[in-house]
């Protein structure tokens, strides 16, 4: 029988996808890769990847937010919660 593997079906690797899935609409596959892996200074210098390693998921959420915002995407599932439906 084949285990799951550890390191995909981490609550890790799932913040790390949703961030992707969402980069992917707004910046596309190769930029949005490119950002993870890459200092940001809304993570203090870290990257996205080492953000979510140490559990900075909200941070990491955060600032794919701002890349939505710069992009001047306001709607689900960028707004605020309370502005959610």
């Amino acid at each position: 029988m084949t285990r799951p593997d550890p390191i995909s079906t981490s609550p890790l690797a799932a913040v790390a996808f949703k961030a992707i899935q969402h980069l992917d609409k707004l910046i596309g596959p190769i930029e949005a890769q490119f950002w993870m892996q890459t200092s940001n200074e809304i993570l203090a210098g870290d990257t996205p990847v080492a953000a979510i390693k140490a559990r900075r998921a909200d941070d990491v959420m955060a600032a794919v937010r701002i890349v939505a915002m710069e992009k001047g995407l306001f709607e689900e599932p960028f707004l605020p919660p309370h502005h959610r439906k």
